[in-house]
């Protein structure tokens, strides 16, 4: 009976031991690093975007064993961080007491002693969507009508410091490519994908479109190219009755480097030399009269071989040529003498 009782009393005994051995285990003090992924989020409400939208930081936990084997596996899927209106720049002890004030990691009894990264400080770009009306480029063609464009408008992507600068209407183009344009019927309706294009300071800071395409429909009237002209004379037009009275010379009779735009068929005759191409200086009667030193040339017509005219659009390499110095001088009309009248008696 004895001995059974001493068994017992050492079956109890050693029962003891394992489980205050454990509890001793699970709550003396231990430490351990974990590498977590944070996932950064913009502040809650907001349709703000965050940038970087996660980054990596490397935790030291202490505290019990249980808690902090509990921290680490909080830890396991990576953490969300949301973020506040007014944050920049973040540094490692204030995400540390960020992650901390977290349930998931608060709950847990562990405690954050040590945070380390290459990433930190980590400056916090916020976006804002932005919505911005769509224009249409399409290159050396004229059309018909309007361009159908859906959606008309598209989101932009911007950042936020970058926002304060710009305009409160904004506004991107639709470009069709010139070779997808070169292989269009003209007077036939096409449906054609333009692609969105942003400005260079836009594309720069990182600026994206949503939609990036849309789609368009239009008509072509006609394709027009262009054609580079060394020089192109300059053609005095006003009344005729004007130039009985009046001459006007021009020390410089020319314009040089001009580039000219047209149908393609006008510009493939201004290549053969069969059609002429002037600068047109308009010249008032109220001009002559006032004997104007200078004018300014507005038109570029070409003359085609039957007579006939159609206005060009013409750029010049130096807009200041397109002003013509004048000389206007008055004709003077010779008196004729009049016939003696006989004297009679």
């Amino acid at each position: 009976m004895k001995r059974k009782d001493d068994t017992l009393a050492i079956l109890f005994i050693t029962f003891l031991t394992i489980v205050v051995w454990l509890w001793a285990a699970g709550n003396t003090k231990h430490t351990s690093e974990v590498l977590v992924t944070l996932y950064l989020l913009p502040p809650e409400g907001s349709t703000s975007t965050i940038s970087p939208e996660e980054t990596e930081v490397t935790l030291a936990f202490s505290g019990a064993r249980s808690a902090v084997d509990a921290a680490k596996s909080a830890c396991g899927n990576g953490l969300h961080l949301t973020l506040g209106e007014t944050d920049e720049t973040l540094s490692l002890a204030e995400v540390s007491n960020r992650i901390s004030s977290l349930d998931a990691i608060k709950d847990t009894g562990a405690t954050i002693y040590n945070a380390t990264s290459q990433y930190f400080p980590l400056a916090i770009h916020t976006f804002e969507w932005v919505e911005a009306v769509v224009e249409v480029t399409l290159q050396n063609v004229t059309v018909i009508g309007d361009v159908t464009i859906e959606p008309a408008t598209v989101q932009l992507n911007i950042p936020k410091e970058l926002r304060k600068l710009l305009p409160e209407a904004l506004t991107v183009q639709a470009v069709v490519s010139e070779n997808t344009l070169r292989q269009l019927q003209p007077g036939i309706l096409q449906e054609r994908e333009g692609v969105i294009q942003l400005s260079e300071e836009l594309e720069s800071a990182g600026v994206t479109a949503t939609p990036s395409r849309v789609s368009l429909s239009f008509k072509i009237q006609s394709s027009t190219k262009t054609r580079e002209l060394a020089q192109v004379r300059v053609l005095i037009a006003g009344p005729a009755e004007d130039y009985a009275a009046f001459r006007v010379f021009l020390p410089r009779k020319i314009i040089p480097n001009v580039t000219v735009e047209a149908e393609a068929g006008i510009i493939e005759g201004i290549e053969s030399g069969v059609v002429k191409v002037f600068a047109i200086l308009r010249l008032a009667s109220s001009d002559m009269e006032q004997r104007i030193p200078t004018k300014r040339i507005t038109t570029f017509m070409a003359i085609m071989e039957d007579g006939t005219g159609h206005e060009l659009v013409a750029t010049v390499e130096d807009p200041a040529l397109l002003e013509i110095e004048l000389v206007i001088e008055p004709i003077k009309k010779e008196k004729k003498e009049q016939p003696e009248t006989p004297v009679t008696n």
